[in-house]
């Protein structure tokens, strides 16, 4: 499960949900902001959707595919 606020906008399609998937400073539960060089942390920060996705991989590339996975919302 995962807790987060959401912003409806229409620059994401109607039926699709998105979140930043790469790095947001955070990880595990742990600050990485210490990490980041002076002045470098990122904008916005949180948990990587990553860490709550499904852990397939593309076969052909042996890409991660966290990027597609199903999800159920519901107002806090």
């Amino acid at each position: 499960k995962a807790k987060m606020k959401a912003l409806v906008t229409e620059r994401v399609g109607k039926g699709v949900a998105w979140m930043p998937f790469h790095f947001g400073g955070w990880f595990a539960g742990r600050d990485l902001r210490g990490n980041y060089p002076k002045g470098s942390d990122p904008i916005v920060l949180g948990e990587s959707a990553n860490t709550i996705t499904t852990y397939g991989y593309d076969p052909a590339t042996g890409m991660q595919e966290p990027k597609v996975t199903l999800c159920q919302i519901a107002a806090a």
